[in-house]
């Protein structure tokens, strides 16, 4: 009796192995079995719950159809084009067995909350895709965030373009998306197009926010046909036909109908974003999507990743006798933060960043402990820290390190870019070391360093990154090129660049950098220190 109770039950845990196995298989048949990748969404994917759904967006329709090998999206934000890309390698990867795809954004934080909390949860909540999830975890044998495998053999990587893109060269990719383009480096696009060089697909999709006038990625969009959507005809019009190298599609907010039928006085109108509530070039790039050809910015994303260095780490520490130099920025301004920049000479004269820090602490004098702290970690010859937000921090920090630490105050004055200032005009004593540094000087000293040209007529930044863990450094990239270029008149009727930066936008780290370079010549009055010995020889 016992032995046929058990049999009973092996029989119906066989049967159930059966059953799930069958039911897998006819997920995974159902699941490939469309063609047109707009029946396959609708058909096989989850949103908030509900089907997903293409009502009241037409326009969206010939870009999930459309089979150019080369896709270029220029967009507004707030456009759902990170859904849409989610859903065209989905489709792909699962309407393709065997086949590989590779997803990047530029920082590694985008990569890994596009993997976590739109590429994974729409596996998860799709009956007919959520398979996929158990099959990556037995493979991986942990949640997988950058390599997830499909139950059809299929693979989809998700890399940083901001790290270290040549590895991508050894993933024979099939279909490829590139989202937030706009920040991408020139260089990532090649070595995706030769990774997949021998696949049968080849396929890409670059997807980004406009951005400068003249950027790579404004260069990519000139190649396309530049379609624009008729809302009358419900239709994409190519305003130049004769381009071939990409299919572009312009998404404006103008078409997005959630935006359209707000009331003006919504906050999310595109009447109340107009000028002046948005910047010129905020409304042309967030709301319009188109690019901005007005102040220059000095500073492009691919200029600061050429100042990489990938086998470098933070320091946490500089013994003797090597000495540093370092540059506080107090983020007095709204929305701003402290940022102290730590950094020494290597043996081309390049300047190394030791260590940078973006303070969250508000509290004034916690943030001096830790720049006092600093100075005494990183032996630290010479310190600027701005007075215009910082005057109390600076008298204190010379309390406890005298000399070591000059409070600075730009001017307008480029006749004389740098001056010691120990006396005031009426002959009192200064209280405090203090120094007058021509702003636009020193910014554009800033922006030659890590523009340099080498020898040979190719880039050859004196800056260099620590970039051997990008997720402790990757928030500088946007404190340098939020930097903008204006023309402006001195009293005296000369002309200059004047250096500012948008509403909204963050430039604290830069200015520590400059504030750095300034430590660095102040020294110049009372004697130098060489660092060469630091990083060893030539």
């Amino acid at each position: 009796m016992k032995k046929s109770l058990d049999l009973g039950n092996l029989l119906k845990e066989g049967h159930q192995e059966i059953r799930t196995l069958t039911d897998l298989l006819t997920a995974q048949r159902g699941v490939g079995q469309w063609t047109d990748p707009v029946q396959w969404a609708e058909h096989c994917r989850l949103l908030k719950g509900e089907p997903f759904s293409f009502q009241d967006r037409d326009y969206l329709l010939p870009i999930y159809r459309d089979n150019h090998p080369n896709v270029i999206v220029v967009k507004a934000r707030q456009m759902e084009m990170t859904e849409m890309l989610v859903n065209w390698l989905l489709f792909n990867l699962s309407r393709h067995p065997h086949s590989t795809a590779i997803y990047t954004a530029p920082r590694a934080d985008q990569v890994s909350r596009f993997s976590r909390d739109r590429i994974r949860k729409a596996i998860k909540d799709s009956p007919s895709l959520r398979h996929n999830l158990q099959v990556a975890r037995e493979e991986e044998g942990k949640e997988a965030i950058t390599r997830i495998p499909f139950a059809n053999e299929s693979l989809l990587y998700l890399v940083s373009a901001w790290g270290d893109f040549g590895a991508i060269r050894n993933i024979p990719g099939d279909f490829a998306a590139i989202d937030e383009m706009q920040d991408v480096q020139s260089e990532a696009l090649p070595v995706i197009m030769e990774s997949m060089s021998h696949s049968p697909h080849r396929r890409v999709v670059l997807v980004g926010t406009a951005s400068e006038q003249g950027s790579e990625f404004s260069r990519l969009w000139d190649r396309s046909d530049m379609k624009e959507w008729n809302r009358e005809a419900k239709a994409w019009v190519p305003s130049k036909p004769e381009n071939k190298a990409y299919s572009g599609y312009h998404i404006s907010q103008e078409i997005a109908p959630w935006i359209l039928s707000l009331p003006p006085e919504h906050p999310n109108s595109i009447d109340a974003k107009r000028p002046p509530a948005y910047s010129d070039r905020r409304f042309l790039n967030e709301v319009l999507g188109l690019f901005y050809a007005g102040a220059a910015k000095p500073l492009l994303t691919e200029d600061m990743l050429r100042c990489r260095a990938f086998q470098l780490s933070m320091w946490a520490r500089l013994d003797p006798p090597f000495r540093s130099y370092m540059g506080v920025d107090w983020g007095g301004g709204v929305g701003s933060h402290s940022v102290v920049w730590i950094m020494a000479q290597d043996e081309w004269n390049r300047w190394r960043l030791l260590y940078a820090y973006r303070f969250i602490e508000r509290d004034l004098m916690r943030q001096v402990d830790v720049v006092s702290n600093l100075i005494s970690l990183f032996n630290v010859r010479q310190c600027v820290a701005d007075l215009g937000y910082g005057a109390v921090q600076v008298a204190e920090l010379q309390k406890r390190h005298a000399g070591t630490v000059l409070g600075c105050s730009y001017v307008q004055r480029p006749e004389k870019p740098l001056e010691r200032k120990d006396r005031q005009e009426f002959g009192e004593r200064i209280v405090q070391f203090h120094v007058l540094a021509d702003r636009s000087t020193y910014i554009e000293k800033a922006i030659s360093f890590i523009k340099f040209m080498g020898k040979e007529g190719k880039p050859f930044p004196l800056l260099q990154l620590p970039w051997a863990e990008p997720s402790k450094i990757e928030w500088i990239i946007d404190q340098f090129t939020c930097i903008e270029r204006e023309k402006a008149e001195l009293q005296s009727g000369r002309q200059y660049f004047r250096y500012v930066h948008p509403e909204g936008t963050e430039d604290d780290a830069f200015h520590s950098f400059v504030y750095a370079l300034i430590a660095f010549d102040a020294t110049k009055m009372y004697g130098e220190f060489s660092m060469g010995d630091l990083f060893g020889p030539r």
